[in-house]
């Protein structure tokens, strides 16, 4: 009996050093996970449809995703071990991206179903599903401050429609205002871990490049130039650095990290392949991220200085957005 209840206990909290991914291997996008290494890679969405956009919960025990297995884009939950897949939204309208607060208490999701892209949250059983902001404007991209009060949305109101503004706004959908007022756009907008900046992507002449703007908007700093584009900035656990992508050295993207007052600048892959889709591992000692080779997007590791570099998927599909779970302990090789 107890052994039993050992087994059910692993199963439903697998081993902590897991990385999900998303793969067509076997003919439609659907939802993976492995351990660190590469190894046991197991199918945990089986399907005719497409499952993406997989989130994990904050104690890694649960996984949030985007599923049009019932007809459009719905958003489910799970288990870790791909258990008890339930349906959250049940809107006519498409409902994605969901992103847990960081208590896991709640779920961030982009719906369509007020004619317009809006932000909505709701429980994480699905009750209580609340838009966010009343506004004409179309919403995108929630992310949740690291104490949870607040979330950075971006806006935009058609002036722009590529690129919009930052807004701050209370969990609760109070006190709205732009963080980005007074510059030409800002987007995809990442937390510092203590939650006092923002590192965003912003395209003030003809590429982009990454800024840091404290949080209530009055400070800002831009950290990168040259001649690249500079992409999709992500802090490091401890704040010391911020991963992003860019083009600064050629056509193809290869990953960076950059202090958050713009000094060092390091290059951490050099190849002749695409490399993007990187992220940090929880304590910030290994980086995943996916390469391009010959047309399919493989998954890779390296350790956090961009040494030790290894492959950890390799077959004929595309097996891209790699995300370690948050109970992750390893240290890689």
């Amino acid at each position: 009996m107890a052994l039993a209840g050992v087994a059910m206990a692993c199963a439903l909290f697998p081993t902590p050093d897991e990385v999900l991914f998303l793969s067509d291997r076997d003919g439609n996008m659907e939802i993976y996970v492995m351990q660190a290494d590469g190894s046991r890679q197991t199918r945990l969405t089986n399907n005719q449809a497409q499952d993406v956009e997989a989130a994990w919960s904050p104690d890694g025990r649960r996984i949030a995703f985007t599923s049009d297995r019932d007809g459009n884009l719905e958003v489910y939950v799970m288990n870790a071990d791909g258990s008890q897949q339930a349906r959250l939204t049940t809107e006519p309208s498409p409902d994605q991206s969901p992103r847990w607060s960081p208590d896991g208490s709640r779920i961030a999701f982009i719906s369509l179903r007020d004619g317009r892209q809006q932000i909505y949250v709701m429980n994480a059983d699905g009750t209580a599903q609340t838009r966010l902001i009343v506004t004409d404007a179309m919403l995108d991209n929630p992310r949740w401050s690291p104490d949870g009060s607040r979330l950075l949305v971006q806006f935009n109101d058609g002036s722009n429609r590529e690129e919009g503004d930052i807004v701050l706004v209370a969990s609760d959908g109070s006190g709205a205002r732009k963080v980005t007022e007074g510059i030409p756009n800002g987007f995809l907008p990442h937390w510092s871990p203590d939650g006092t900046a923002i590192a965003f992507m912003s395209r003030r002449s003809r590429i982009v490049n990454i800024y840091r703007r404290s949080a209530d908007g009055s400070q800002e700093l831009k950290l990168t130039g040259g001649e690249g584009s500079d992409n999709f900035p992500l802090w490091s656990p401890d704040g010391s650095r911020i991963l992003f992508a860019s083009t600064r050295e050629g056509t193809r993207q290869e990953i960076y990290t950059v202090d958050p007052d713009g000094s060092e600048v390091t290059r951490l892959t050099s190849n002749e392949d695409e490399d993007f889709q990187a992220v940090w591992s929880p304590r910030g000692n290994r980086i995943f991220f996916v390469r391009l080779l010959d047309r399919k997007a493989e998954i890779y590791a390296m350790q956090g200085d961009g040494s030790g570099e290894t492959r950890l998927t390799n077959n004929k599909a595309n097996d891209t957005q790699p995300l370690p779970s948050p109970r992750m302990q390893s240290t890689g090789q």
